[in-house]
């Protein structure tokens, strides 16, 4: 008898909580965006007769409802987080969506080169070359991901980037000069929980690779610190507690005299160097050059001569201010946002050096990105 009242409380109160869940489900507003994990969120999908009857695995109406819903459950981030919580400290699982901690660091394991996305990222810088260079002088430096610093240490796998610089080198033989960077940075130049480098840990990389151009350089570096937290990307995609950040920016004797100029809308519209109200926004690190732009351009009076025209992905955003020390003007061009067919109505190559720098993050995932 009792076995059977505790059954029966058991069923109404699991039945209680679906339809709890069921409740919250349809009441609550649904969702845009996650901000920790920087993506947006499934909504509902269209019903219709065709979708319903689409066979599962193409895109069918109960395939987008699942992630739907998935997206949108009551509480996702809080069950998300308790989730990774649980699996690292009580379970003792070591990875979480193919994030790991190391030291204090979150690094995303990556460990192979992909050979369809270099044979795609190279054929775009290589098609460019083609095109554009006459006697220009022309550059390439590889950023490593932080995981090439912190795997070695932690035990997981790495990009071999002896190897993976071979093959770009290899494929753009007599075409480009190669600057190596990866023996100057540290796991230290990277955020904790973001992909990124730090600007003010990237100083010396600057110089240096003006100094491989033939451009030296010094100055006087402040690094400024941020009002407010900064957790990065992967902090997000981890679900873990993690400290928070402080987001720098470098300034210097004379950076008032630089101007940022935004060709996006066609005409250029100055903007500053850092935008310091991004810190609020869903992604701090857009501080540096609003982030992801197509075309940008950084005027400074002050340098000796010389145009740089910069080829780059994020990482570019924080390091491009400090390489206008080194020149009159400098071209920041991205070919995620605009098409390398078009460039020659908004950037002018006579003269100018060129240098491609990107981080193997972006060259090992080129395919869908580097637009054609």
């Amino acid at each position: 008898m009792k076995d059977n009242l505790k059954f029966k409380i058991n069923t109404i109160l699991f039945a209680g909580l679906i339809l709890l869940v069921f409740v919250f489900s349809v009441l609550l507003p649904k969702k845009d965006i996650s901000s920790t994990e920087r993506r947006k969120l499934k909504q509902m999908p269209k019903l219709t007769v065709e979708a319903v009857f689409t066979k599962k695995g193409s895109s069918s109406f109960m395939d987008e409802f699942e992630l739907y819903a998935k997206d949108q459950f009551p509480m996702r981030e809080v069950f998300r987080s308790i989730n990774a919580t649980t699996g690292r400290y009580l379970l003792g699982r070591q990875e979480i969506n193919n994030l790991y901690v190391y030291d204090g660091y979150i690094s995303k394991m990556e460990e192979s080169l992909s050979e369809e996305d270099y044979v795609w990222s190279v054929s775009r810088i290589e098609s460019i070359i083609d095109k554009y260079v006459d006697d220009n002088k022309v550059y390439m430096s590889i950023i490593p991901d932080k995981n090439y610093y912190a795997a070695p240490e932690a035990g997981y796998p790495y990009i071999d980037m002896d190897e993976f610089e071979r093959k770009y080198k290899e494929r753009l033989l007599g075409k480009v000069y190669f600057i190596d960077i990866k023996d100057k940075l540290k796991l230290s130049d990277y955020y904790r929980t973001d992909t990124h480098w730090r600007q003010e840990q990237i100083t010396d990389i600057s110089e240096y690779i003006l100094a491989e151009m033939g451009k030296e350089v010094t100055a006087e570096y402040e690094s400024n610190a941020l009002d407010g937290d900064f957790y990065g990307v992967y902090y997000g995609q981890a679900a873990l507690p993690m400290k928070a950040e402080k987001l720098n920016y470098i300034s210097w004797d004379g950076m008032e005299n630089i101007r940022v100029y935004n060709y996006e809308s066609g005409s250029p519209v100055e903007i500053s160097m850092y935008d310091y109200d991004a810190v609020e926004g869903m992604d701090p690190y857009e501080l540096y050059l609003y982030g992801s732009k197509s075309l940008l351009t950084i005027e400074n009076d002050d340098a000796e001569d010389g145009e740089l025209i910069i080829f780059r992905d994020s990482f570019g955003s924080s390091i491009a201010p400090l390489m206008s020390l080194g020149y009159k003007k400098i071209t920041l061009v991205d070919i995620r946002y605009i098409s390398p067919s078009m460039l020659d109505r908004f950037v002018d190559f006579e003269n100018a050096d060129i240098l491609f720098l990107y981080s193997t993050t972006v060259l090992n995932n080129s395919v869908g990105q580097f637009i054609k």
